[in-house]
């Protein structure tokens, strides 16, 4: 599942895995995949890719959050 896609709304594309974990694809803070095991580590992530200004979408970080519940 794909929970941001790059875009005119995004500067990421982060999606569940499928072995397990999340995936922030091409990721413009390291310039490679940065993988975690946990949505409370992604949501981490993500919130520090809009602390440099980078696009995120809200959807994102609110269907990871539901996903830490």
């Amino acid at each position: 599942m794909a929970y941001a896609r790059f875009g005119s709304d995004s500067d990421v594309y982060v999606y569940a895995d499928t072995s397990g974990g999340y995936t922030c694809e091409r990721c413009p803070a390291i310039g490679q995949a940065f993988h975690c095991s946990s949505a409370t580590e992604m949501v981490t992530h993500l919130l520090a890719h809009r602390a440099k200004g980078q696009l995120v979408p809200d959807d994102a970080i609110g269907d990871l959050q539901r996903e830490m519940d």
